[in-house]
């Protein structure tokens, strides 16, 4: 063969590599393509006692779409769970069960999940929000999302997700249970303290959720209170569930009380309101005993408690005879010194 032909051959061969060689992207408007992702990961099952007790599931009836509170299997799970509740190994073990096919151990996952800690539950809400948004029973929505309640979402990197996520479920009057222990991982609260301060975009939807009356949105805003930034916005909110029709309006009451010195303003018309609802006999002693361990009361409206107590009593029953006695009497002493 000649050197010209050989030559020729090769500038053949290269014409057709290039034919087939991707356009160059360089001065392009048009990005390069983007690198296929990794799927996301999956909960393992590590901790092998926990994967043989769900993994055995259970034979116990379902009662209004949930397994009843004396189900052998649901109590083992708890308890078990309970007793490692820092372990993360544990508890992402109970996650991998979140997606199983058999209902009931999805139930019994969600109970697991419920009774670790922080520390063990935070590394699981990303887990936890997959099976949420993926679930088809509403009521192992709800539990799965009270299972996860207590993570801590801001550590977990999770709040905006948590808070899309919530919102989605608020929508939907099936869905709102689930909603409210979901959103309460934006607001985790301890004996000694509290979690990661919540965003402003979440504290926003929790003041808004102040007036959303007897929803579950609104039972976990009425919980984060203390949280909440705006404390003229939330005193306002809480002052307009005082009304006769409102489903919560003691919980709001005892909000005002939590919010302390910051709601002080609101105290007497609060007051006032809870003794209005005694004489009409909703009745909540708990309450104005609260009032009396937070703030000092004068005497005049010690004096005005105590005689509201004491008129209310008439129409008590017989068995709420004892605590109306023992509140009056607290009211008709000196208020106790402040620790």
């Amino acid at each position: 063969m000649s050197q010209r032909l050989s030559a020729l051959i090769l500038l053949a061969a290269c014409g057709k590599a290039a034919d087939k060689a991707p356009p160059s992207t360089a001065g392009s408007d048009k990005p390069p393509p983007v690198a296929a992702q990794p799927a996301p990961a999956k909960p393992q099952a590590k901790d092998p006692t926990v994967k043989d007790m769900l993994a055995k599931g259970t034979s116990c009836e379902l009662q209004q779409g949930g397994l009843p509170l004396a189900c052998p299997e649901l109590k083992a799970i708890g308890d078990y769970a309970f007793q490692h509740q820092g372990s993360t190994e544990a508890a992402e073990t109970c996650a991998a069960f979140l997606g199983d096919p058999d209902n009931k151990k999805r139930l019994l996952a969600a109970e697991c999940l419920f009774h670790f800690n922080a520390v063990g539950k935070t590394p699981e809400l990303g887990f936890a929000l997959d099976a949420i948004e993926t679930e088809k029973e509403p009521k192992t929505l709800e539990e799965i999302a009270w299972g996860i309640s207590g993570a801590e979402a801001v550590t977990a990197k999770l709040d905006d997700r948590v808070l899309t996520v919530s919102q989605k479920l608020m929508a939907d009057p099936k869905t709102d249970t689930a909603a409210g222990y979901l959103f309460g991982t934006l607001f985790p609260q301890y004996m000694m303290g509290s979690g990661p301060k919540p965003p402003i975009k979440a504290q926003t939807l929790a003041i808004a959720s102040l007036t959303r009356d007897g929803t579950g949105m609104q039972r976990e805003a009425f919980n984060a209170v203390k949280m909440l930034d705006d404390k003229a916005a939330v005193c306002t909110a809480l002052d307009s569930d005082l009304r006769v029709d409102a489903k919560r309006w003691a919980d709001a009451a005892d909000a005002i009380v939590a919010m302390k010195d910051a709601c002080v303003a609101n105290l007497a018309k609060t007051i006032d309101f809870t003794l209005a609802r005694l004489a009409a006999g909703d009745a909540h002693l708990e309450l104005l005993r609260r009032f009396d361990s937070v703030f000092d009361l004068d005497a005049p409206t010690r004096a005005k408690i105590q005689k509201a107590v004491r008129a209310a009593r008439a129409k008590a029953e017989d068995w709420q005879r004892k605590d109306f006695d023992a509140t009056a009497d607290q009211f008709s002493k000196p208020p106790k010194p402040r620790k």
